[in-house]
């Protein structure tokens, strides 16, 4: 199967994939998007990176939630 999409969207699904740092690869992209929407605040940018901080942040409180039941 062909992949569609960025070479820059398929870089990051394989290090996502492959998982080969010392540090899970999902927690500095995070850490990333935090920095950015802090230090670049009024910019699209800064906007899609709280946006999406946000909605991780939202679904790892359910996650939780669902594990407390």
């Amino acid at each position: 199967m062909e992949f569609k999409g960025t070479k820059a969207k398929k870089v990051i699904l394989e290090e996502l994939e492959e998982q080969g740092h010392p540090e899970r690869v999902e927690d500095v992209i995070f850490w990333a998007l935090e920095y950015y929407c802090e230090h670049n605040k009024g910019t699209h940018g800064s906007a899609i990176a709280y946006y999406i901080k946000e909605r991780i942040l939202e679904e790892e409180a359910l996650g939780k939630e669902a594990d407390d039941e």
